[in-house]
């Protein structure tokens, strides 16, 4: 039924953000895409697989990015019907990707062996997964491995990531919906899934080697999202909040969030900008900021800086993976941007 798909691609989202207490629940991401791997099973043929996958993953997404309604109605002024249109659309657009991954994997797993289709659903997970979060800037917002942060996969996140996770969850999930199916050597393999996710806490995994604590802080100036830009209220607040903060902490390392200067350094106060350099420059510690940078001519970018002791000029990173309407306009859209305050 392609309402119980729909419904698990909820459950998706509710497995890395409950809206009842904010947490985490891995095992949740795990039995919901069970859900649609066994709806995958019982697919008779690679287009009903492809519509299990588009509405699954369309409800995943719709209600991880949710809060891009709330950008685009209650801080750009974009009326109601419209913004939810366009949330929708953004997460049916994205779910195109899982719609083909799911049509492939029915298309050739009908001959594969049981380790084969697992190996397989994995795989292609992993990669819609990877061309979610990379082909038109990438929006990988809400990826299956976040969910894993306090689970038994945990442990391997060091070396494989948030994507290696996503593809053992996947791998993890089909072999639970083989399990459904009759025979020993179906039963088998969700077993061997329960046995992994028992013996995965109690495995150390050695990425790294510790070099000693580095004493870290980091700065949240709270500001209101509708004031944070307003050149009378949060632009002035965010100046002086974050200035006293930079100077007067003492860790080793201070981070400060996205665009916590909300001002190209030009634009900054007469000092301020030469005065944030030479704090760090000639001291023993080290920054991290965000900070618009650019110009017209040659382009903003949404930017992190990075100062250290005996460097003048600050290192700089420019955000590439952008937020659809938020950070870049789609092309063909920019009317839908101009309705926006």
């Amino acid at each position: 039924m392609l309402s119980v798909s729909l419904l698990a691609g909820g459950l998706q989202a509710w497995s890395m953000g409950s809206p009842l207490d904010g947490q985490t629940h891995w095992w949740l991401q795990i039995v919901s895409l069970a859900v649609l791997a066994w709806q995958l099973e019982r697919s008779i043929s690679p287009k009903t697989a492809a519509r299990h996958g588009f509405l699954f993953a369309t409800a995943w997404l719709g209600c991880s990015f949710w809060w891009l309604y709330i950008s685009m109605h209650t801080f750009g002024g974009l009326s109601a019907w419209l913004a939810s249109l366009a949330v929708l659309g953004l997460a049916g657009v994205l779910a195109l990707y899982y719609a083909v991954a799911c049509g492939l994997y029915v298309r050739l797993a009908s001959r594969s062996s049981l380790a084969l289709r697992v190996a397989l659903f994995a795989s292609l997970w992993l990669l819609a997964e990877l061309a979610r979060g990379q082909w038109l800037t990438g929006f990988g917002w809400g990826g299956g491995g976040y969910a894993h942060g306090d689970g038994p996969l945990a442990s391997v996140a060091a070396c494989l990531g948030v994507y290696g996770i996503s593809a053992i969850a996947a791998g993890l999930a089909m072999a639970f919906a083989q399990g459904l199916r009759s025979g020993f050597r179906h039963k088998f393999s969700a077993l061997l899934a329960v046995a992994l996710l028992l013996i995965a806490p109690w495995l150390e995994f050695e990425w790294s080697v510790s070099a000693g604590k580095l004493p870290v802080a980091l700065l949240q100036g709270n500001i209101p999202q509708n004031e944070k830009f307003e050149v009378g209220t949060g632009v002035p607040q965010a100046l002086n909040w974050y200035a006293e903060q930079l100077g007067r902490n003492t860790a080793s390392l201070i981070v400060a969030p996205e665009t916590a200067l909300p001002l190209l350094p030009h634009q900054l106060p007469d000092g301020y900008w030469v005065a944030l350099r030479k704090r760090f420059a000639s001291g023993e510690q080290a920054a991290l900021i965000g900070i618009p940078m650019g110009s017209y001519a040659a382009g903003y970018t949404n930017s992190l800086l990075g100062f250290k002791p005996g460097q003048d000029l600050p290192w700089q990173y420019d955000k590439h993976h952008l937020v659809p309407f938020g950070e870049f306009i789609p092309p063909l859209f920019k009317w839908f941007t101009a309705m926006m305050n």
